[in-house]
């Protein structure tokens, strides 16, 4: 699908990133987050605890659909330039190649991670923290394709969407799927903190 090749020996070309995705239920894709760009997720995790556990914390709160026990944008800084922006955007692209029948000529620069100019939110990609009893009803999201990170497993409480499909995810899958295909998270019933992180993509 890709053609492009990194020449340095020592690194990854697209085609490689991308060769494990797989369909695992109509127009639901997943993936594997690869290690690399995990550990730079970690990083962001690491910003957002902080913010989560200020006392201001408040003022940063992503308000969205669903009881979770907080959420928060991942800050502009960690997003922009980041090998985790590029490899959501490319997985996009390889999602439109897949189902709308296109090659990467034609979706290249066509996948877009929104940007909410001017405010604290700022792009469309959100940590979900879930405790014991956080619940996320069935909802849809906003945008042409979206998407969830399990920066932790959620064997306990799976992902549920409307035509009845479960997924049980483990730590470092990656799902994406339409939009408008309702999804929900039933009551966390474990004291671990399930932490996930949620995204939007657009596409003209």
């Amino acid at each position: 699908m890709y053609h492009r090749l990194n020449k340095s020996q020592d690194s990854m070309n697209v085609n490689t990133i991308y060769k494990d995705v797989k369909e695992i239920n109509p127009n639901i894709l997943k993936h594997t987050l690869p290690k690399l760009i995990y550990n730079q997720l970690k990083n962001c995790i690491k910003q957002t605890n902080k913010i989560r556990k200020n006392k201001l914390a408040c003022l940063l709160e992503h308000y969205n659909v669903g009881d979770n026990a907080y959420q928060v944008s991942l800050p502009f800084n960690l997003i922009e330039n980041s090998f985790l922006q590029a490899y959501l955007i490319y997985l996009g692209e390889y999602y439109r190649c897949k189902y709308e029948n296109l090659s990467f000529k034609h979706t290249q620069r066509t996948v877009r991670l929104r940007r909410n100019q001017d405010h604290f939110d700022s792009y469309d990609i959100w940590v979900n923290y879930a405790e014991k009893g956080s619940v996320n009803n069935l909802h849809h999201h906003s945008g042409n394709l979206s998407g969830v990170i399990y920066y932790t497993d959620n064997k306990g409480s799976p992902t549920y969407f409307e035509n009845g499909f479960s997924y049980k995810a483990q730590k470092g899958d990656v799902i994406l799927f339409p939009s408008n295909f309702k999804h929900g998270v039933n009551s966390h019933k474990t004291n671990k903190t399930r932490i996930t992180v949620a995204f939007n993509l657009y596409f003209s």
